[in-house]
């Protein structure tokens, strides 16, 4: 299908490897940058190139690093033209930057284009704040993660680590079959739904970062006045139970969200249904050991295996075994779940935004919905007003509180009612 990609922030991590992707598979790409010291100065690198360079480590995939050109793409600090070019517009910024970002693209008439708005990731609650500015059920794709582990070691460089073989993206507003069709071609590997609480409940980021930052802030900030180094995940949470406790309460708080809502859930102190997850792993492992040599049908079993999995609610623990492998144990807590995940097993630095992005667009939409559904939410009014009184700000009133939103519209968003 011939398109035009749009990219807002292409002078981001994540904005770069979207950009070094879709022209590496061919595809025509207007990539926006705001004119800022950093912005001009990639758009001076990658013109000066005609180009871009694609760093791939070592991989599966056996991609081999590479130069990219332009060719008919551009790169530019014309918003105008990118938004009035562009027949899918993706956002790859954090969540905190979402809402500044749309009203500059709705001052040069998104609202009247009405193409699809990609936000990567979205975090939770995120499109009845992005229809205020764009208006009611405009089309918007939630991710629930970026699809990139990546970096952006030069201007003109982009370092993707790693692919994410699954993710989740909410269909959000009227979004029509040509633009489904648009969505699965570029994004074969997400699993689509249309129930928003699948990606605003499965942040699994404001489960894992808030509470350690704040519960290691005195550590990390010891260590990096000494130059030495905290491991986020070891240091902060396998090495500390009493975090991973506090995780476990955040965790369980979604969880209860969801079961209010009628949404599976795995975990769920109440109802873990342990004997069905085994029964399900235990079968995807069987086939990836059948299949182990053929990547096409990995990827296809993965991708049913998710879109199933993606109806549901996973606990930490169970997001552990199926995003990273570590096999669910039921004897253990989450700190020794951390403790056994190879990928943070790597020193991991700790990032500023894993309390100024998660809280925000995280624990204070996690609070809103608890006390709406009258679920317990101790743990996360704990932390956000530990952040508070940190910052000596009110994170609850700039954040995504939901008071704007009756309980009947929260419930019928989440659960997709007011999609089409």
């Amino acid at each position: 299908m011939k398109m035009t990609i749009g990219i807002y922030g292409i002078s981001s991590q994540s904005g770069r490897a979207f950009l070094a992707d879709y022209l590496n598979k061919g595809y025509h790409v207007i990539g926006y940058t705001r004119p800022t010291v950093h912005g001009n100065e990639v758009l001076d690198s990658i013109h000066k190139l005609n180009g871009l360079y694609l760093e791939r480590p070592e991989n599966s995939n056996h991609e081999l690093s590479k130069f990219i050109e332009l060719g008919e793409s551009c790169v530019t600090a014309n918003l105008d033209f990118m938004v009035s070019n562009s027949d899918i517009i993706i956002i790859p910024l954090p969540s905190t930057a979402h809402i500044a970002a749309v009203e500059e693209m709705n001052d040069v008439g998104l609202w009247k284009r009405r193409v699809p708005v990609i936000l990567a990731p979205s975090r939770s609650f995120a499109s009845p704040y992005i229809w205020q500015i764009l208006g009611e059920r405009y089309p918007i794709v939630c991710f629930s993660t970026c699809p990139y582990s990546c970096k952006a070691p030069k201007p003109e460089v982009s370092l993707i680590k790693r692919r994410k073989r699954t993710y989740v993206a909410s269909l959000e507003g009227n979004i029509n079959k040509k633009q489904v069709d648009m969505l699965r071609e570029l994004f074969p590997q997400a699993a689509l739904t249309t129930t928003p609480a699948l990606t605003s409940l499965n942040n699994i980021g404001a489960v894992f970062h808030c509470a350690t930052y704040l519960l290691n802030k005195e550590e990390i900030d010891r260590r990096r006045e000494a130059g030495e180094t905290f491991s986020f995940y070891m240091d902060g949470i396998a090495n500390r139970p009493e975090v991973g406790a506090a995780l476990e309460e955040i965790d369980q708080t979604r969880l209860h969200i969801a079961d209010k809502l009628g949404i599976r859930t795995f975990g769920l102190k109440e109802n873990p249904r342990e004997d069905i997850w085994r029964k399900l792993t235990n079968g995807l492992r069987a086939l990836e050991e059948e299949n182990v040599d053929d990547i096409a049908i990995l990827r296809k079993i993965r991708k049913e295996f998710t879109e199933f999995l993606d109806k549901c609610v996973l606990s930490a623990p169970h997001w552990l075994d199926i995003t990273y492998g570590v096999v669910r144990d039921e004897e253990e807590n989450l700190s020794q779940a951390i403790g056994r995940t190879p990928t943070y097993q790597k020193n991991s630095v700790p990032q500023l935004r894993y309390i100024t992005e998660d809280i925000p667009t995280g624990l204070v939409p996690f609070e809103a919905m608890a006390k709406m559904f009258d679920v317990d939410c101790t743990m996360c009014t704990k932390m956000i007003d530990m952040y508070d009184e940190l910052t000596g700000g009110n994170i609850r009133e700039e954040g995504r509180n939901l008071k704007e939103f009756s309980k009947e519209y929260v419930v019928n968003y989440l659960q997709g009612k007011l999609n089409n």
